[in-house]
């Protein structure tokens, strides 16, 4: 090994500055998918915890300052950890609550004030529809939420395009599509995503602590 790779004084260096080392190891803000593992019965991810997490306890006492377990339905264990003010919960598969039923577990969830953004598959997001056909059934009990994305995956042998765009003052992604098959598929999401902008800007009730969350599209 090469003697620049390795630094052993590295704990005798003052505490102050071992924190703020630890602290540029930090990842940059993160969409982390969360599903639940039936046979594990929890909630896992496919995005792994930060290194910090595991390399001793003075650089796991610092990443659960800043990260803190998602705990959903509270019936059940969780290995997803997030960092709330910046990381992006992505629902991205059927298999997101043990009941079917992802509004129930963010009705009982402890966390669900702290999630400011937020992302859920298209195809989830129209089975969700089909059960609950309100389309603020989930996003209402996320009453800090920044933003919502609905995502689409991406198919470059489908010929989706996306484009950035300027709506009410915001940067929204939008997606195209060269085939009418494809674009019959985005065309049908872009019909959720503004009856939700629609639900959200006339809906009568007050669900938010600030403004309502901005709505985007995404291909993931």
């Amino acid at each position: 090994m090469d003697a620049y790779d390795t630094f052993e004084l590295f704990t005798q260096l003052p505490s102050e500055l071992r924190l703020k080392i630890w602290k540029h190891t930090f990842p940059e803000p993160r969409v982390v998918s969360v599903r639940f593992n039936r046979a594990a019965s929890q909630y896992t991810s496919t995005e792994a915890p930060p290194s910090l997490a595991h390399v001793c306890s003075e650089s796991r006492s610092l990443f659960l300052e800043t990260y803190a377990k998602l705990i959903l339905s509270p019936k059940y264990d969780s290995a997803v950890f997030l960092d709330f003010t910046r990381d992006t919960l992505f629902f991205d598969s059927l298999d997101c609550s043990p009941d079917g039923d992802l509004s129930l577990d963010l009705a009982s969830s402890p966390h669900r004030d702290r999630i400011l953004f937020c992302a859920i598959d298209s195809q989830l997001w129209e089975v969700l529809r089909v059960f609950r056909y309100d389309s603020l059934s989930e996003v209402r009990l996320m009453p800090s939420l920044k933003t919502v994305a609905l995502v689409m995956s991406r198919d470059h042998e489908r010929g989706l395009h996306q484009r950035t765009v300027d709506v009410d003052g915001h940067q929204s992604i939008f997606v195209d599509a060269d085939t009418n098959t494809v674009g019959g598929e985005i065309r049908h999401v872009h019909w959720y995503i503004e009856s939700l902008r629609w639900e959200l800007k006339h809906g009568l009730e007050k669900h938010w602590t600030v403004n309502p969350p901005h709505v985007q599209m995404w291909l993931w």
